[in-house]
């Protein structure tokens, strides 16, 4: 292998047969030009699979490596799977070296690139197609996303993706995603299918000259009125996609509520964010008391405690107790008579420390809570006749199935206006009731003088 060729670190192969590579290199060396979609998804007991494949995982060898045996790095550094797993991957001839299959104690050195062919599950999602909302002719493309489906390639996830999806069921190519959705939330997206149109919105986006409308369920009776809610936010764990109210080290952040109607205590509320922080949306709804009803992350008592994160509290406060946050104050108000929502006193409040205690215990408990669901999916998965078992191919337990209300949570991307365009989707089913309410509240741009 010459040390100038580059070598594709990470790529799938669906239907390619690599249980036995050694009877067939192109087997999985080569993909279709043009994947088919019945060559990629099936759909069973309600939900949208994808067959399992290989994905290739690729990369040269670390300097820590050099030396060791095959199997002693892949036991060593990747702990993840058991030794056996390990020991049958290198007999099949799924881990190689320099496209070459190995024996155990093969030995690493300089230079080499290290390849794992990796079975690969991916979690199912809805089976509800993406809805094209509008095409324009300069290569703006309009979607609603439905909730289950993230928008690139992450994780366990590659093609029950946003992007695979309109690849290979709607035959887009080319595709710039201009704002992005959680996995959970459903509504509009926008996709640029050139890079001159994904520019203008992105800038458009950057100078606040785009208009962002949700709506979403909440628990309780949301107040009457319109209520503003400019609690600073910051990323606590980029890892755990973990955010809260920060009045120290968080950004400004700004969101407008309306209350569109009350029922069975519940509330479906508008929403219009003015800035662009993650999980905007849910936190400052968590900080006012009010958390969208199904949300897994911020209306979580395990996570947050019993407070639930209202009005900024975290849970195993300081030991000094803390003055009652004051939800609403009677200050003055900035525009025009609304209110404005600010704490008295956040419980346990960061100080400028990121080593806070309180911070800490919230991102203890959170990677607990974490962990506890892996585990639970993986026990369940193993119980033979009444779960899924285990997989022939890698030895895995194949996980169980999302149950309806894990496939979204209640917020959904309703409209996006620009400064010459406008574009909507339906409103989901949990919302109808709110279609001839959202139109007296709904952003309407004042005209040009």
């Amino acid at each position: 292998m010459g040390r100038g060729k580059k070598h594709k670190l990470s790529e799938s192969f669906v239907g390619g047969n690599v249980v036995n590579p050694r009877g067939s290199k192109n087997a999985k060396t080569q993909e279709p030009a043009a994947l088919q979609a019945a060559d990629v998804y099936f759909e069973e007991g309600g939900l949208q699979r994808v067959h399992p494949y290989y994905h290739r995982f690729a990369t040269h060898a670390k300097g820590r490596w050099v030396g060791r045996t095959i199997f002693d790095v892949f036991t060593q550094e990747f702990r993840d799977r058991p030794k056996e797993y390990y020991a049958k991957s290198i007999e099949k001839g799924v881990i190689e070296i320099n496209n070459q299959t190995v024996a155990k104690d093969t030995v690493v050195r300089n230079g080499d690139l290290v390849t794992h062919f990796i079975h690969r599950h991916e979690p199912p999602i809805t089976t509800e197609d993406i809805g094209i909302v509008r095409e324009t002719e300069d290569g703006l493309l309009a979607i609603n996303k439905p909730g289950s489906i993230p928008v690139h390639p992450t994780g366990r996830y590659n093609y029950n993706t946003v992007t695979k999806l309109l690849e290979v069921k709607h035959g887009y190519r080319a595709l710039f995603p201009i704002n992005r959705l959680d996995r959970l939330t459903s509504g509009l997206m926008l996709v640029g299918l050139n890079p001159t149109v994904a520019r203008r919105l992105e800038r458009e986006l950057i100078e606040h000259r785009i208009q962002k409308e949700y709506v979403c369920k909440v628990q309780g009776e949301f107040p009457a009125g319109k209520v503003v809610c400019n609690q600073p936010i910051r990323v606590v764990a980029h890892k755990l996609a973990l955010n809260c109210v920060d009045f120290s080290e968080g950004k400004p952040s700004l969101t407008e509520f309306e209350r569109l109607y009350s029922e069975d205590g519940f509330s479906i509320v508008y929403c219009r964010p003015k800035t662009g922080r993650t999980h905007q949306i849910r936190v400052h709804l968590q900080f006012l008391g009010f958390p969208i009803a199904n949300d897994p992350l911020y209306n979580n008592v395990e996570v947050w405690g019993d407070a639930k994160g209202k009005a900024g509290a975290l849970p195993q406060a300081l030991a000094e107790p803390a003055e009652p946050a004051e939800l609403v104050e009677p200050a003055e108000p900035a525009d025009g008579g609304e209110p404005i929502v600010r704490p008295a006193k956040m419980v346990g409040a960061c100080d400028g420390d990121r080593k806070n205690d309180s911070w800490k215990t919230l991102i203890r408990r959170m990677e607990d809570w974490k962990d506890r669901q892996d585990a639970i999916e993986h026990v369940n998965a193993c119980v033979g006749d009444s779960g899924p078992g285990v997989c022939e191919k890698c030895s895995n337990p194949v996980l169980l199935d999302p149950l309806p209300h894990e496939l979204c949570i209640w917020l959904h991307a309703w409209r996006y206006s620009g400064p010459d365009w406008s574009f909507e989707t339906e409103l989901p089913e949990w919302a109808r009731k709110a279609a001839g309410l959202i139109n007296r509240v709904k952003y309407n741009p004042e005209p040009a003088v």
